[in-house]
């Protein structure tokens, strides 16, 4: 697998020496916010200003004051734990922390408490490149609190180096599978999990025990069979399109092809600043995730034959030629890269690359899998030259009763029947990411669907964090907020782009703009109290 979540590059741990404020970000359930009230404390005894989320009223208020807090502080410490790496919230904090950090505003300070596992790839990203405390139960905590300390404010780094594995795989140990395997379903896919190295036989785990089939997944792998194939898959946030990508990468190296799966979430902005340096950071995590003994530098020439030539030039003569064995080429999240100015030339680069098939022997070897959730269309003019009409367009949506009635026998009927079935999608429709959440906190917490129903819409009930996240990043777009609004008191969407792009996060649903409306009962009810 690539090197998508260790590329992000290392940033000197340099704070000055006053400190503004320090933002503690963590789950609220022991030990994590006992640890965080005591580390509050310890801090502010010693002169230092926190801010610890114990005192705001929740609503969009709260998500606010997050966000204003978040951006006063020049120190982020994080709790990593077995709950907070499930966390919706975490992430975002997480998120908005790195991307204040890139531009020398704060620093990171993770603390991984009880948890030595790798991170869920997402959070990799973010993380695995900073040096991070580890702090176990039984621990004393006054040494680690002194530790922090003497770090936020310059006087040392903290202990642990930053990792420097490959997060491409992963075994069933880790804490994040093993959350998995459970039933708990990850925020954000972690394409990692599909790979399982801890045996000596170096055996592929295709599926977790909740992964539902669908039938695109059966036209995803028969495409793989097939001499040069072009997928383009589409679908909102948490509707399983990572998910799909990362088991055809998990099949095709079984099956031995050479795979590689790129993230351009995990991609900084500098990597993404102009058509070369996109192409030249996708042709360095080619080479390095398939050890090629030509490297990029070696052929590439812009003045000679431009940024798309030099990528094609590498691509043929450094993993296709010479070689029967097919390469795929798995991009995820390509929708970062349609509001660029390059867009239209690094699309019909790909278009190109998929052409090229037709007249060079050697590109017959290469799979192209794209996937994406905003509409293409919108942002690339000329059709002619984008890669997102040809080929076999897999567009994944919600579950199905039948789908749902499936998962809840895996995790061991905790629905009485297709009454209850048919009351949990009544709630959260067939999201896939919902319907996972739910019927692992029925099964796990036994609760009854009644319960869940009365706690659904609650900031501190199962789906508090989810409904929060989603709350933070409207707060943050001010013309998305509005359009949300007015959609939850039934008045549609008359801007087709601001539609397209509330499709793409999974939070309305519908035909046209006009029908717009929310995805799902859940919803409606949340965001008609909160906005």
């Amino acid at each position: 697998m690539g090197g998508g979540a260790l590329s992000r590059p290392s940033h000197a741990t340099v704070l000055p020496r006053t400190v503004s404020q320090v933002f503690l970000s963590y789950r609220h359930v022991p030990p994590d916010e006992q640890l965080a009230e005591r580390l509050c404390a310890y801090l502010e005894e010693r002169g230092l200003r926190v801010f610890i989320d114990k005192q705001i009223q929740v609503g969009l208020d709260w998500v606010a004051e997050i966000d204003r807090q978040l951006r006063a502080s020049s120190a982020f410490v994080v709790f990593l734990s077995e709950a907070s790496i499930r966390s919706d919230m975490v992430r975002q904090e997480v998120e908005t922390a790195y991307g204040l950090r890139t531009e020398g505003k704060l620093d990171i300070f993770p603390v991984r408490l009880g948890f030595e596992g790798k991170l869920p790839y997402d959070l990799a990203s973010y993380l695995n490149r900073i040096q991070y405390a580890l702090w176990k139960p039984g621990d004393a905590e006054e040494a680690l609190f002194a530790r922090l300390h003497t770090a936020i404010t310059g006087g040392a780094a903290l202990p642990v180096a930053p990792s420097t594995e490959d997060p491409g795989v992963v075994s069933l140990s880790d804490p994040s599978v093993a959350a998995e395997c459970k039933g708990a379903p990850l925020p954000a896919a972690d394409p990692r999990i599909v790979l399982e190295t801890g045996l000596e036989t170096g055996t592929i785990r295709r599926d977790s025990p909740f992964y539902v089939r669908r039938r695109e997944d059966e036209v995803a792998e028969r495409c793989l069979d097939q001499p040069g194939s072009t997928v383009v898959i589409k679908g909102p946030r948490q509707s399983g399109k990572s998910s799909l990508l990362a088991r055809m990468h998990a099949l095709s190296k079984r099956e031995g092809r050479r795979s590689v799966f790129l993230d351009f979430q995990t991609f900084d902005e500098p990597q993404l600043a102009s058509l070369g340096s996109t192409l030249q950071t996708l042709a360095r995590r080619i080479a390095r995730t398939l050890k090629t003994s030509l490297q990029p530098a070696d052929v590439w020439d812009s003045d000679l034959l431009g940024e798309k030539g030099s990528f094609a030039e590498f691509l043929t003569r450094a993993v296709l030629d010479g070689s029967s064995s097919p390469v795929v080429l798995l991009l995820d999240e390509v929708d970062r890269l349609f509001d660029r100015s390059y867009r239209g030339d690094f699309f019909a680069a790909v278009r190109g690359w998929h052409n090229n098939r037709a007249t060079e022997d050697a590109w017959e070897n290469l799979h192209l899998v794209l996937g994406h959730a905003t509409d293409p269309a919108l942002w690339i003019e000329n059709l002619n030259e984008s890669p997102f009409n040809v080929g076999d367009r897999l567009r994944l949506g919600d579950f199905s009763q039948e789908q749902v009635a499936d998962l809840n026998a895996r995790h061991g009927y905790p629905l009485r029947g297709a009454e209850e079935i048919a009351g949990l999608m009544e709630l959260v429709g067939g999201h896939p990411y919902l319907i996972r959440q739910a019927l692992y906190v029925l099964a796990a917490e036994r609760w009854s669907l009644a319960r869940l129903r009365q706690e659904a819409g609650k900031d501190t009930g199962p789906f508090g964090d989810h409904l929060r996240r989603h709350l933070w990043a409207l707060l943050q777009n001010e013309r998305l907020r509005p359009v949300v609004a007015r959609i939850a008191r039934g008045g549609g969407c008359d801007d087709e782009g601001l539609f397209q792009r509330l499709l793409a996060t999974g939070l309305v649903t519908g035909e046209a703009r006009a029908e717009a409306r929310l995805r799902c009962t859940l919803y409606q009810q949340y965001f008609s109290r909160h906005l």
